[in-house]
């Protein structure tokens, strides 16, 4: 989780100051962060079931931080390629999810222990390989 969390904030980080946000009124300047990652292998079996508690165990942590308006995993349903793994999140502004991601790290270690970030790490690296990350901004008049 934290290589997953120190890259997911780098990129932001870099994409925040190297590419300008569309334009977007003050009223409506939500924001969306996905990031794509692209399974290694088939998750099957206990490994299956642990990655998923994985992904809840993530949710739940983060789930109460008043900056992120929801957050959600999502798997490739249908299509050429079943390995992507989408990491949605969304947020009021790009002050909330850059704050946020600064702080993630801090909001795993005080949710889950010590002993089982390891094990998330072990079992994230084991199966999850290349990513990228994208910032949208709602399109207000299509709300």
């Amino acid at each position: 989780m934290f290589r997953f969390s120190v890259i997911a904030f780098l990129f932001s980080a870099l994409t925040f100051f190297s590419v300008s946000t569309l334009a977007q009124s003050s009223d409506d300047d939500r924001v969306i962060h996905i990031q794509t990652w692209k399974l290694k292998s088939s998750l099957s079996g206990d490994d299956a079931t642990a990655f998923n508690e994985m992904l809840q165990r993530q949710i739940d942590a983060v789930s109460g931080d008043s900056r992120l308006i929801s957050f959600r995993a999502a798997r490739h349903g249908w299509g050429a390629d079943s390995r992507d793994l989408l990491l949605i999140s969304e947020f009021n502004n790009n002050e909330d999810l850059f704050s946020f991601y600064e702080d993630f790290n801090a909001i795993l270690e005080a949710a889950i222990s010590k002993e089982q970030l390891d094990k998330d790490n072990a079992l994230f690296d084991k199966y999850v390989g290349w990513h990228a990350d994208e910032i949208y901004g709602v399109i207000a008049e299509t709300k």
